[in-house]
């Protein structure tokens, strides 16, 4: 039997919980099986991975920031598979993973999976042309190009953006992160990290801030965070409904419940700026369900509802600004 009753596609392959949209997963090698667990605290995990380690580097800059997740998880991997076990803890409450040591082998390697998933985001901090030139195109992956030594600008932006309302932000022009020191970058420098589709912490207008939002592929992050959002939240929504009814009956009646939980999550993503608006100020969504008369005869013996299907409007957002002026004498 399957985990789940309720599956929403939306070419996303690997369900989470809601609650997980913004925590952290710090992969480290170890020796031994892999393993995995929760901490709510830097202090937690200090007893586990003591100051000066990788790990614990990693995790205090996550739990620094603040708009920090609620908890910090960490796997450990044997040496040179770092993908085998992320994949075995593929479906934990996590959303953005790490790499303890920066590895450009494992990066590679969890680039790889992460993509094939097409579900969550691989941070990895890279310091020069060859490191983003070899995660360039991994959809996914979101590659921060940061040659401080000592800082972690990865930990740092995913523990500051990732657990922020989804949809609420773009990635782009965000800073304030603790512990990163912005750089001055020359113009073709800062070209070549943006021809990798890489972001850089940079001075602009006398403030630090991400040169870009979008990840390895070229796709804005915030986009297909919003949309690992509407897949998880309307799994919920919807499972919720079968859970707590005693009976959905196959009908007007178990239909239009349906339609009403997927309706929820298209409303929270308009509130949060996932779905765009429309001209006359209302949600650019649409929910189509099929009559019991017009389903499948076989889905109505199984059990099985297919007739409900959606599309909405991604509201996007502002990422450049071109002014003309003319001067009148």
């Amino acid at each position: 039997m399957p985990l789940k009753d309720v599956i929403v596609d939306i070419s996303v392959s690997s369900p989470a919980p809601r609650v997980g949209l913004g925590r952290v997963l710090i992969l480290t090698e170890a020796v031994g099986t892999p393993t995995y667990k929760e901490y709510a605290s830097l202090d937690a995990l200090a007893v586990d991975f003591a100051s000066g380690t990788p790990t614990y580097a990693k995790a205090s800059t996550v739990f620094s920031q603040n708009n920090r997740p609620d908890v910090v998880a960490v796997a450990t991997y044997e040496t040179g598979a770092p993908e085998a076990a992320l994949d075995g803890f593929y479906n934990r409450g996590w959303h953005f993973v790490l790499l303890a040591n920066d590895l450009a082998a494992d990066q590679l390697e969890v680039a790889t999976l992460v993509a094939a998933k097409d579900f969550k985001f691989f941070a990895a901090l890279v310091d020069d042309n060859t490191g983003r030139e070899a995660l360039k195109n991994k959809k996914r992956t979101i590659v921060f190009d940061h040659n401080v030594a000592g800082e972690h600008l990865d930990a740092a932006a995913v523990g500051s953006l990732g657990s922020l309302p989804v949809g609420s932000i773009t990635w782009k022009f965000k800073g304030n992160f603790v512990g990163i020191t912005p750089r001055y970058l020359t113009e073709s420098e800062l070209a070549e990290v943006e021809l990798d589709n890489a972001l850089a912490y940079v001075m602009k207008a006398g403030k630090g801030q991400l040169t870009d939002g979008i990840d390895a592929s070229g796709e804005f992050i915030d986009a297909l965070h919003g949309k690992d959002f509407v897949k998880v939240d309307m799994e919920n929504e919807i499972q919720y409904a079968l859970q707590n009814a005693d009976k959905v009956p196959y009908d007007a009646r178990g239909i239009g419940l349906i339609d009403g939980a997927a309706t929820t999550t298209l409303q929270r993503a308009y509130n949060q700026g996932i779905v765009a608006q429309t001209a006359d100020k209302m949600p650019d969504y649409t929910i189509t369900t099929l009559p019991r008369e017009q389903v499948d005869p076989g889905d109505r013996a199984a059990r099985v509802y297919a007739g409900l299907s959606f599309e909405f409007a991604l509201a996007g957002a502002i990422h450049e600004v071109r002014v003309k002026g003319q001067i009148r004498i």
